[in-house]
């Protein structure tokens, strides 16, 4: 079965990039420029992956994830938070205290944001087991 993932990002090179990429590898996207957006796709198709830049317009990144993981019909929805803007250690925090389930820095590497894609989809799919983002 092909795993639904919603990317969120208010620039459309990195949403046709990541498009793409998790397309090219038998995902099924659907993208928005604004978290807004973003937080009705996910209510509305149930993804199994949210995959969301920091800095978005209407409800930031951290707002949306928030949301989402504080909702008990998408609480199990994995999300991976972006940025250009924080780097390291800077960004652990915030993603950890949003919920997020890892992070990925920008320019974004495709081999490690499908290496972290499997990885947590495997760590879902095992009950209990759940890293902190690193």
């Amino acid at each position: 079965m092909n795993r639904k993932i919603v990317v969120a990002d208010d620039d459309r090179v990195t949403l046709q990039m990541l498009d793409h990429v998790l397309a090219d590898n038998s995902f099924y996207v659907y993208s928005a420029q604004d978290g807004q957006a973003a937080l009705e796709l996910v209510r509305k198709e149930k993804p199994d992956i949210l995959i969301s830049d920091l800095v978005l317009p209407k409800l930031d990144g951290l707002a949306l994830c928030k949301k989402v993981k504080q909702d008990p019909d998408l609480s199990g929805t994995i999300v991976i938070m972006m940025t250009a803007v924080y780097k390291g250690s800077a960004f652990r925090p915030l993603t950890r205290d949003c919920g997020a389930d890892d992070y990925i820095e920008k320019p974004i590497n495709s081999t490690i944001l499908l290496e972290k894609i499997y990885k947590l989809c495997s760590q879902s799919a095992e009950p209990g087991k759940k890293e902190n983002p690193s």
